[in-house]
């Protein structure tokens, strides 16, 4: 059995610290120094030397979880690395540090799951690291901030470094000595089965993140609870990917992808476990399109049970109307007056901001004064003219213009000789009416009325002359 021991030096401050420790481990809440012990866990399981808790670190790593709670923030507040320098880590050499946050309510399992990608198992797995530090506040809307540091400097690589004049070496006490037992990963027996052998010192969670599952995976395959105590040689068997029956949740490197849905939209409900690229691997995509479909940063933790947007819908919404403002709903009375009905609360400075008009046009308008006394149900007068509304409605299809002519009368299309012109343009002279006289016509006609008349003439003169007819 190997054991590590590991000195943990605690801040000046050292019994406050621990009685709230205590106070919050009686409550059930991960405490600062759950945060550095599971790290320094897993650490050692690595086979590495467990980080030194830094005051320092300590005070920087309390004052990002309380700044972060104060703002309820999603995302780092940045440059830790210059923020520990400023407060005296490092005493002037180049610092270098990694910075791991959890927001929500959590079980220090769960923690480490959301930590447990790459990035965020810088602490556990570079050697470089020598010094850590941890903080946990609480937002107003009751969401606890867990912050973790890890850091080393460039003159050396987790050593011994000199503390700036007037500070406090980590600690200001005795140290205390804790043991770790790093978590040794058994191997699958003759028929593929991995049980793991209880050591002293070892927990049910520390287990658990060894093995990349869950503390309710070793309830539920062991038929144990969590408030058991656990006893030295006890056999615990591990369920794996090829375990029958045994996929939610996905054991590690297991993505069970998401059906599309209706529109076409894919959403992935994240595991223990799983990161970016493995989800991104299983899906197709690459890790730069999860971040743009989701808002997302590389060095975010994904939380459990978050959803993430694989393939966005491929529906284009309709636009959701804009709701109507209580002035756009006014309706006319019978009058042509528009009136508010008063509700019991409501007051005239209320109903004043309700419609955006002033108190004292309301008062006016209704012969108020300020001492008048308005009861529910009494009718107000608004005279306000409402802005239209606009209902949005589809658009009709489209009209196709036909354009109907008054035929012409048909013309004769004259027979052209062969000429040598190329082309004439002509004005054509307007079509005779249908009906009409021709030219021959009228000259006949104008000759018959001349004969008319000759013989006319012609009777009047013997009739003047009645002698000469005699003759």
């Amino acid at each position: 059995m190997l054991v590590i021991l590991l000195i943990s030096a605690l801040p000046p401050t050292r019994p406050a610290r621990v009685a709230a420790a205590a106070g919050q481990a009686a409550s059930g809440e991960v405490t600062p120094y759950d945060l550095i012990l599971a790290m320094n866990t897993l650490r050692v399981s690595y086979g590495l030397q467990p980080l030194i808790e830094d005051a320092i670190i300590d005070a920087v790593a309390q004052a990002t979880a309380e700044t972060m709670a104060a703002n309820q923030m999603s995302w780092h507040i940045g440059d830790v690395r210059g923020r520990l320098a400023a407060a005296g880590y490092g005493g002037g050499a180049t610092v270098w540090a990694t910075e791991n946050f959890a927001v929500g309510h959590m079980t220090i399992d769960t923690i480490m799951q959301v930590w447990s990608d790459p990035d965020h198992m810088r602490p556990a797995t570079n050697p470089a690291y020598c010094h850590v530090g941890a903080g946990t506040a609480k937002a107003s809307n009751g969401m606890t901030y867990y912050v973790l540091q890890a850091a080393y400097t460039s003159a050396t690589s987790c050593g011994p470094y000199t503390y700036p004049a007037g500070t406090a070496s980590p600690g200001g006490g005795a140290p205390v000595s804790q043991v770790i037992v790093p978590v040794q990963v058994a191997t699958p027996d003759a028929e593929g089965k991995v049980y793991h052998i209880v050591q002293s010192g070892q927990s049910l969670w520390a287990i658990a993140i060894a093995y990349k599952i869950t503390i309710a995976d070793l309830e539920v395959w062991n038929n144990i609870s969590r408030n058991d105590k656990l006893q030295i040689g006890q056999k615990l068997f591990i369920p794996t990917s090829n375990t029958a029956g045994y996929a939610t949740p996905t054991p590690v490197g297991m993505v069970i992808t998401s059906t599309p849905q209706a529109d076409g939209k894919v959403v992935h409900i994240v595991q223990p476990y799983q990161t970016l690229s493995t989800i991104a691997q299983a899906y197709g995509v690459t890790v730069d399109r999860l971040l743009a479909l989701n808002g997302w940063q590389l060095d975010w933790p994904l939380q459990i049970g978050q959803e993430l947007i694989i393939v966005p819908s491929q529906i284009t919404p309709s636009p959701t109307p804009r709701p109507l403002t209580p002035l756009e709903k006014l309706t006319p009375a019978a009058d042509g007056n528009y009136y508010h009905i008063v509700k019991s609360g409501e007051t005239l400075s209320w109903i004043a901001g309700l419609y955006g008009v002033s108190v004292n046009d309301l008062m006016l308008w209704n012969n108020l004064s300020t001492t008048s006394i308005i009861v529910p149900d009494q009718k107000l007068l608004l005279q306000v003219t409402p802005p239209p509304t606009i209902t949005p409605t589809s658009l009709p299809p489209t009209a196709t213009v036909t354009l109907t002519r008054t035929p012409r009368p048909p013309t004769a299309t004259p027979t052209l000789r062969p000429s040598a012109t190329a082309s004439v343009t002509t004005t054509p002279a307007p079509p005779p009416q249908a009906g009409g006289p021709s030219a021959w016509g009228i000259f006949l006609i104008l000759l018959a009325v001349a004969g008319l008349v000759l013989i006319v003439v012609s009777f009047r003169k013997q009739a003047e002359n009645p002698a000469s007819q005699q003759d």
